[in-house]
C-alpha cells in the first residue's frame, strides 16, 4: 500500500540557509499528486516478490518562470521525512565534465546524512581483487578531488593489505557493521569513486562496476530506510538540466538511464523540454530527431502549466516601487491610483495578457516599468497602463509602435466596392485578445477629496456634496484603450481634444462635462447596477484631465519606453527567495 504523504506549503521555510516563502504559485497540489504516482511506481508491497522495487524515471516539464527550482527544492525537502531523497543541481555541477561522478557524489553525500553516519563513522576498504585496477587508475584521480566528495584518502585504500578480506564494510560509530535491509554488511566499494569512470573506461571490467555500484546504491537506499524507518522508493531529483552546456546534458541523460536503473530507486529530470531538444540537436545535429529521443530516456512526462500572470509578477517582481509609501517619498504620480502595489501588479498583467506577451516578456517589461519610475525626476506623472501597453507594443512590432507614438496611426480597408479609414480607436479591439475586452482595471481613490474643488460650474454656484464614497472603482480594459489610450495619441475624442481658445462662457470644458455625466449617472442610478462599476470610465476621465495625465505629451512617452526597452532581465529562473 502506499503511504499517504501530506503536503502543506502555506508556510515559509528555511531550507539550507535559503528561505522559501509559501506557494505563491498553487504547486503544493502537484507535488502531493506526483509524490502519490512515483511512491507507486518505485515500490508496491502488494505486488509480487522480486517486483515490488522497480526503477522510474519521470521528464518534468515547465517552461521558463514556472517555478521548477523552487518546485523541487520544496518538495525533496519535504519527502525526507519520508523517502530518502538526493537532489542534484546538474547545472552547479556542469563544470565536473563527469555527470556520473556529479550524481554518485551527490547521492553519497546526501544518503549517507540521512542513514545518520557522518564520513568519519564510516570505514571503507577495497576487495583485494580490485586493488590493481584502483592502482592503475590512481594518476588520472585528484586525490583532493576524490576525497572532497568521497571524503576518503584513495592512497589509503591503494595502500591497504592485499590478505584483508573485508570487502567494503561500512562502520558504523559503534564500530559494528551497518547492515542493509537484507541483513548483511552494506558493501560501499565502488561507490561515489572517480575511480568507477577508469573501471567503466577498462572494456572487461566495464558490467562488473556497474553492477557494484548499482548494488552500493542500492544498499545506501536499504540503510537510510532502515535507519529513519523510512520508505521505499528512493527519490533523486535533477534540475537545472535544460541550463548545461549540450554535451553534459545529454552525457547527464545517458547517465541515469543506462547506469542509474536501479530498482527502487525514482528520478525526476525537471527541464524545460523545448530547451532540452536543442541542446540534444546541438550534440546530434538539426536533422535528428530530438523528440523521439528523449522519449527514450523517460517513462512518463508531467508538464507544469505556466503560472497566473499576476501570480508570477508578485514573485519575481520588486513590486515595492509601486507602493503608495514609495510613490510619495518620491513624489511621483500614477494612473490609475492604487494604495496596493498588489493592485497595480495586477492591472499591468491584464495588460500584458491582453498584448498576449510570454512570461519572459512580462517580466523583463515589469522591470523597465519599475527602472522608469525609478528615474522619473520628482513631481512626475506618468499612466502606467499606457506605459505597459507602449512597452507590449514597442516589444512585438517597432513599426506599429512608432506609427502610435507618433500620432499617425491608420488603416485603410475594404468598404464594399470602395474604401474606409480606421484610426487607432477601432482598430486596437481586433488587436488585443477577445478574451481580454472585458477584464477590469482597478483604481481605489476618494472621490470626496474633489468635490468642494471640482463640482462648482453651471447651474452649481456653491460647493456641493456629490454622492460617490471612497472605493475601489473598475473600468473595462477596452474602454480604456479606445477612449484614453488611442484619444491620447492623437484621435478624436470630446474629452482631450477640447480646443480651449474657442471656449466661452456658456460652453463646457471637458472636465466640468466629465463631472456633470458623473451628476447624471448618480441620479439615473438603477440600484440592481453596481455604481462602482457603471461610472469607473467617468472617474478614470476625471482624473486622468483633473490631474494632468493628459499633458504628458506623445514624444514624452516614447522617451519613456525607448530609454527602458533596451534592459533585459537575466535573472535566474526561479528565484527562490521570492518564488
Amino acid at each position: 500500500m502506499v503511504k499517504q504523504v501530506v503536503l502543506d506549503w502555506s508556510e515559509g521555510k528555511n531550507i539550507n540557509d535559503e528561505f522559501f516563502p509559501a506557494d505563491k504559485l498553487g504547486r503544493e497540489k502537484y507535488a502531493t499528486f506526483l509524490t502519490k504516482l512515483l511512491a507507486s511506481q518505485g515500490f508496491d508491497d502488494q505486488r509480487t516478490d522480486g517486483d515490488q522495487k522497480r526503477n522510474y524515471v519521470l521528464n518534468l516539464n515547465a517552461e521558463w518562470g514556472a517555478g521548477k527550482t523552487y518546485f523541487l527544492k520544496r518538495w525533496s525537502e519535504d519527502l525526507k521525512e519520508h523517502y530518502p531523497v538526493v537532489y542534484v543541481d546538474a547545472w552547479k555541477k556542469d563544470y565536473s565534465d563527469d555527470p556520473l561522478m556529479t550524481v554518485i557524489s551527490s547521492i553519497i553525500d546526501q544518503l549517507r546524512k540521512q542513514s545518520g553516519k557522518d564520513k568519519d563513522s564510516i570505514v571503507f576498504k577495497v576487495p583485494r581483487k580490485l586493488i590493481g585496477l584502483l592502482k592503475a587508475a590512481a594518476p588520472g584521480i585528484s586525490r583532493g578531488l576524490f576525497k572532497r566528495y568521497v571524503g576518503i584518502d584513495p592512497v589509503e585504500i591503494m595502500n591497504a593489505s592485499d590478505d584483508n578480506e573485508n570487502i567494503g564494510h561500512i562502520k558504523g560509530e559503534d564500530g559494528q557493521d551497518l547492515l542493509g535491509t537484507d541483513g548483511k554488511p552494506i558493501d560501499m566499494s565502488f561507490a561515489a569513486s572517480e575511480a568507477v569512470k577508469y573501471l567503466i573506461d577498462e572494456h572487461d571490467a566495464k558490467s562488473k562496476a556497474i553492477d557494484s555500484l548499482k548494488k552500493s546504491v542500492s544498499e545506501w537506499v536499504g540503510a537510510v530506510v532502515g535507519h529513519k524507518q523510512n520508505s521505499y522508493p528512493a527519490f533523486i531529483f535533477i534540475d537545472e538540466l535544460d541550463r548545461c552546456r549540450p554535451s553534459y546534458a545529454v552525457e547527464m541523460l545517458e547517465t541515469i538511464k543506462h547506469i542509474f536503473d536501479i530498482d527502487g530507486v525514482v528520478f525526476v529530470v525537471a527541464t524545460d523540454t523545448e530547451q532540452l531538444q536543442h541542446a540534444v540537436k546541438a550534440v546530434y545535429g538539426e536533422g535528428f530527431d530530438a523528440k523521439i529521443y528523449l522519449g527514450r530516456f523517460f517513462n512518463s512526462r508531467y508538464s507544469l502549466k505556466s503560472p497566473n500572470l499576476e501570480n508570477f509578477l508578485d514573485v519575481h517582481s520588486d513590486a515595492s516601487k509601486l507602493s503608495e509609501d514609495y510613490l510619495k517619498r518620491v513624489n511621483i504620480e500614477v494612473f490609475p491610483p492604487n494604495s496596493d502595489a498588489k493592485i497595480t501588479l495586477k492591472n499591468i498583467s491584464i495588460v500584458f495578457e491582453a498584448f498576449k506577451v510570454s512570461a519572459r516578456t512580462a517580466i523583463q517589461i515589469t522591470d523597465r516599468i519599475l527602472a522608469t519610475i525609478s528615474n522619473m525626476p520628482r513631481g512626475s506623472k506618468i499612466d502606467i497602463l499606457m506605459l505597459a501597453a507602449l512597452l507590449c507594443i514597442k516589444e512585438k512590432d517597432n513599426h506599429l509602435f512608432e506609427e502610435i507614438v507618433s500620432g499617425e496611426f491608420k488603416r485603410i480597408v475594404p468598404k464594399g466596392n470602395d474604401t474606409r479609414t480606421i484610426y487607432l480607436a477601432e482598430w486596437i479591439e481586433s488587436y488585443i485578445q477577445t478574451s481580454s475586452h472585458n477584464r477590469l482595471i482597478e483604481m481605489n481613490f476618494d472621490p470626496q477629496q474633489y468635490a468642494d474643488r471640482e463640482f462648482t460650474f453651471g447651474q452649481y454656484l456653491r460647493p456641493m456634496s456629490i454622492p460617490y464614497t471612497s472605493g475601489t472603482y473598475c473600468f473595462n480594459l477596452l474602454e480604456y484603450l479606445k477612449e484614453i489610450f488611442s484619444s491620447h495619441f492623437g484621435h478624436s475624442s470630446v474629452y482631450f481634444t477640447y480646443d480651449m481658445s474657442r471656449h466661452s462662457e456658456r460652453e463646457d470644458t471637458p472636465l466640468q462635462e466629465t463631472c456633470k455625466a458623473l451628476i447624471e449617472k448618480q441620479r439615473n442610478y438603477n440600484h440592481s447596477e453596481n455604481l462602482f462599476q457603471t461610472s469607473a470610465l467617468l472617474w478614470a476621465k476625471f482624473l486622468y484631465i483633473r490631474n494632468q495625465f493628459e499633458n504628458i505629451d506623445m514624444d514624452e512617452y516614447k522617451d519613456f519606453v525607448e530609454l527602458a526597452s533596451p534592459l533585459d532581465w537575466m535573472g535566474q529562473e526561479d528565484l527562490t527567495e521570492n518564488t
